[in-house]
């Protein structure tokens, strides 16, 4: 292939609406293509050609036969015409170069290629329908998980010159089961390493406390890098007769890591599980908050080993859970028992169970109705005990104010009733704000049946009240279009983010709203987002191609969301929501403007086609 012609196929492996065809099929396509050039103010396509037409520069706006503005063409963007249109589909409103697939050479293509057939028909593949794998089948077993995402980072460490007696005072007070020795001049360096088997044999054998611990070491050392594959660890853990490899750096040798046999067998079933059991066996905050800084490394852990956005916010939103009930429980031990039945509720992500490690407090509580009228005093405190623990293990108290130590999250049953009924038949502009937490509400602590009938209430209200699903339209309508008039990215102007992309703003949060919406319309109880809108499509109330859309848009912000943060981890830094999009690839700031082009086009007809079946 000459250089031009590389050229072109190196421009198609880089559009995002080919991506879903196969290489070979992205060749065929090379050498079929004619390159035209398309004056500004000139109509589009030219001479009412039909065939399949890509963008290389330039810009081109497609309007429908009322000339209503439909969609604008960008670099990369591809457009096919089946048939010779019977106006024209819009002005080219900048000069503009375009390759161009006539109809002729298109049909013959597709008459060879199944790919080229299925990609031009009216039921085309989505677009981001092959960048994410079948949930439940993509996690990768102990085979190929890197060391990396199971080992223990930055561990305890002692001087070879500590005495025994030191060594074992460092191992009791850190509570580890092995301690890494490096010399004095080298701390980065380990010599050796000291096990509480070590320790035990030592003693056995009556030898003087205060010997250098030096004398007691295993050296020299068997270790892995982050790199190494979890399997092969375990084959050098059986082959050596040992239970601890430090982990070091590639490049240098320098020491990152631990990994124990146990980390290797935690990983047989699911980590998470083990820091649920942790935290449930914690007696105070301190103890909550040394398990709870697991908690990012849990979540480099799953994204390493393959785990999808759902399975990754899923197992997040356990932990922060079983954190919440334990923070309540231990209430509960020092205070006594409540002087009434409770429940506490999550809302916003942690009630949709789509938590990441960057992520704050939504929380409600409802109180029995015939709480004694001094009940609010053990309330209160309790309200406010677990918001102060969660924000000490990590999870940030609501900027919003959006918890129970506020009066108008903590109610009895019967005002929350009442608030309700305000909210959801006649919500005004800043009540749609509330009807959406209201929505998302789930019990994780206490008397499930005190929020049951709110919860109906709220469900049955939005199938019959037109005032509501509209209120949760327009909010969904205006929240931040996540690209500009051009495709561009549209970065966040000021503040300590600028010039970034808001993931959960401008990507996450349009979507959720959509499939709040959706979901409502079709009364559906469901609250993640992937399954407001599975629930949507199976009631009609939007397309069953627009649903999977959608769903696949979710699920690429999302899952670049948590790699994205994982990266942030790796690297030492606090995660956040802010992207810069230079850091991603092409093909990937592609990927990302096709998934943030399918939530535009969404909202600009689904939610109006939703209002009418509604209507």
């Amino acid at each position: 292939m000459n250089g031009e012609l590389e050229e072109i196929r190196e421009f198609l492996d880089q559009c995002p609406d080919l991506a879903t065809l196969p290489a070979a099929s992205r060749g065929a396509l090379v050498r079929r293509l004619t390159l035209r050039y398309l004056r500004a103010g000139s109509d589009f396509p030219p001479a009412a050609e039909a065939g399949l037409w890509i963008l290389r520069t330039g810009s081109i706006e497609i309007r429908d036969a009322s000339d209503t503005l439909q969609d604008r063409l960008g670099e990369g963007d591809t457009f096919h015409v089946p048939a010779a249109p019977k106006h024209r589909l819009g002005p080219v409103t900048e000069d503009s170069l375009v390759y161009h697939l006539p109809l002729e050479r298109a049909e013959a293509l597709s008459a060879q290629d199944g790919a080229i057939a299925t990609f031009l028909a009216d039921d085309a593949p989505r677009p981001l329908a092959l960048l994410h794998g079948a949930a439940g089948d993509n996690t990768r077993g102990l085979l190929t998980t890197p060391v990396r995402a199971l080992m223990t980072p930055d561990p305890v460490c002692g001087l070879t010159t500590l005495s025994l007696r030191e060594a074992a005072q460092l191992m009791d007070r850190a509570d580890i089961a092995a301690l890494l020795l490096h010399p004095p001049e080298r701390p980065l360096e380990p010599a050796g390493i000291l096990t509480d088997t070590d320790l035990r044999r030592a003693l056995a054998r009556d030898q003087d406390p205060q010997r250098p611990v030096a004398e007691y070491m295993a050296t020299p050392l068997t270790t892995v890098t982050g790199q190494t594959p979890a399997f092969e660890a375990l084959l050098r853990m059986a082959r050596h007769d040992i239970h601890h490899l430090p982990v070091v750096q590639e490049h240098d040798g320098g020491l990152t890591g631990i990994l124990s046999s146990t980390d290797l067998i935690r990983h047989q079933g699911t980590s998470a599980v083990y820091l649920v059991r942790d935290l449930r066996r914690a007696d105070d905050l301190p103890a909550l908050q040394g398990i709870m800084q697991a908690l990012p490394r849990l979540q480099v852990q799953l994204v390493d080993t393959g785990a999808d956005a759902v399975q990754i916010a899923q197992t997040l939103t356990t932990v922060i859970d079983t954190l919440t009930q334990r923070l309540i429980e231990l209430y509960q031990r020092d205070h006594g028992n409540a002087p009434c039945a409770f429940a506490w509720l999550a809302s916003g992500s942690q009630g949709r169970h789509e938590q990441t490690v960057f992520t704050d407090q939504d929380t409600a509580l409802i109180i029995a109705d015939d709480a004694p009228p001094a009940a609010d005093a053990w309330f209160e405190p309790l309200a406010q005990q677990v918001r102060n623990g969660l924000d000490a293990c990590g999870i940030r108290a609501c900027p919003g104010a959006v918890d129970p130590s506020h009066r108008d999250w903590r109610r009895c049953a019967a005002d929350w009733a009442q608030e309700f009924e305000r909210v959801l038949h006649h919500p005004a502009p800043r009540d749609a704000m509330l009807a959406s937490h209201y929505l998302d509400l789930r019990v994780i602590h206490g008397d499930a049946e005190l929020f049951e009938p709110l919860r109906q209430q709220a469900l049955a209200t939005g199938q019959r009240h037109e005032a509501l699903l509209s209120a949760l339209a327009d909010q969904a309508r205006d929240l931040p279009a996540p690209l500009g008039f051009f495709r561009q990215f549209v970065l966040e102007a000021s503040g300590e983010h600028a010039d970034t992309l808001d993931l959960k703003m401008r990507g996450l949060l349009p979507l959720v709203a959509m499939a709040r919406v959706f979901a409502l319309n079709a009364g559906s109880e469901a609250r993640g987002t992937v399954e407001r809108l599975h629930a949507a499509a199976r009631a009609g109330v939007i397309h069953d191609t627009t649903a999977a859309n959608l769903v696949d848009a979710w699920l690429y912000i999302a899952g670049l969301r948590a790699r994205h943060q994982a990266a942030q981890i790796r690297n030492g830094q606090a995660p956040d929501n802010a992207l810069d999009p230079a850091e991603l690839s092409t093909l990937e700031r592609n990927h990302l403007k096709t998934a943030f082009r399918l939530v535009s086009d969404t909202r600009k007809s689904a939610l109006a086609n939703a209002e009418r079946v509604h209507g």
